[in-house]
């Protein structure tokens, strides 16, 4: 029973090429990013495979990625939690790293996890209804953008503090990220704001941003992936852009409309996108800018995708 309402969650076992989407069911009239939340399963054609209810988060569910051992993770920026679904479709125990919305998690070559901090600074999201809570010990500071090294048992190995943009809402952070074919460099994005960063974990450095646009000319990034051929995708509100790893300019796929602002790398040659403000999803054909397949959940709920599995 969820909601007052028999919601039988319908996963099945990841079957090789499936599409995951988190799209929660946004019920919550005074609180535009809350609701009950939910993980669609697809083919790669996206033709629905099931859906399961996650248990335990309140709002958005960010962030979708695999780990090295094949289990679906994923992330409640707003309740500072991280869901886990392994491959029999069974959602396991919820787990909070720290008291942080942390947007995505990076497996390294050692084991260890890299978790990015969403957000910076106190600015709460005008116009939006949806609130985000203070630190613990603090009135108003939402995030220290921050990057988190842990062991896969919890146990904190040291953090960093990288540049970010802040986006539209000034506390937009590491919201978006993939990890460099080097394992140790990180290119990222404050949703919504004009820089594509890039930090070297390994020394612990600032390096210069693959691309940088003025405020104000609403020149906007949002999310990234890597394709088999160490190009970045990252989505540009109405198209997306593939780049070379020196941030230069490849392609672009034209998208109709606006609020292009999920990818996910799938199949080789082929990307999955979402967009934000339709709830639509599709596949797109890196070769030609087909798009293949589409599907439309809902809009203003579709905050992460990945396939299974990544490679």
């Amino acid at each position: 029973m969820v909601d007052g309402k028999e919601r039988a969650s319908t996963l099945q076992p990841f079957a090789f090429g499936d599409v995951f989407v988190g799209a929660t069911l946004l019920n919550d009239p005074d609180d535009d990013h809350a609701g009950l939340g939910r993980i669609f399963q697809y083919d790669a054609n996206l033709n629905l495979r099931g859906q399961l209810w996650v248990t335990g988060t309140t709002h958005l569910v960010y962030g979708l990625t695999f780990s090295p051992q094949g289990e679906l993770w994923a992330f409640d920026p707003w309740a500072w939690l991280t869901v886990r679904v392994n491959a029999k479709a069974q959602q396991l125990p919820i787990r909070r790293f720290a008291s942080r919305a942390f947007s995505m998690v990076h497996f390294a070559a050692d084991g260890s996890l890299w978790f990015t901090e969403s957000l910076g600074g106190d600015h709460q999201p005008e116009p939006l209804t949806t609130r985000h809570r203070p630190l613990p010990g603090h009135d108003r500071l939402l995030g220290e953008a921050g990057l988190y090294h842990y062991t896969p048992e919890g146990e904190l190995l040291g953090q960093f503090h990288p540049e970010f943009h802040g986006g539209m809402s000034g506390s937009m952070a590491i919201t978006h990220s993939v990890l460099a074919p080097d394992g140790h460099t990180l290119i990222y994005v404050s949703e919504t704001g004009p820089r594509l960063m890039r930090f070297d974990l390994e020394r612990g450095a600032q390096l210069p941003d693959l691309q940088r646009y003025p405020d104000g000319q609403r020149e906007m990034f949002f999310d990234l992936a890597l394709t088999e051929h160490e190009e970045l995708l990252i989505c540009r509100g109405d198209r997306v852009e593939a780049l070379d790893l020196d941030g230069r300019l490849q392609r672009r796929y034209p998208l109709e409309g606006f609020g292009w602002s999920v990818i996910g790398t799938a199949k080789p040659g082929m990307a999955y996108v979402a967009n934000w403000f339709s709830g639509e999803v599709v596949c797109l054909e890196l070769t030609t800018g087909a798009v293949t397949a589409s599907v439309t959940i809902a809009p203003k709920c579709i905050a992460g995708l990945a396939q299974y599995p990544l490679t």
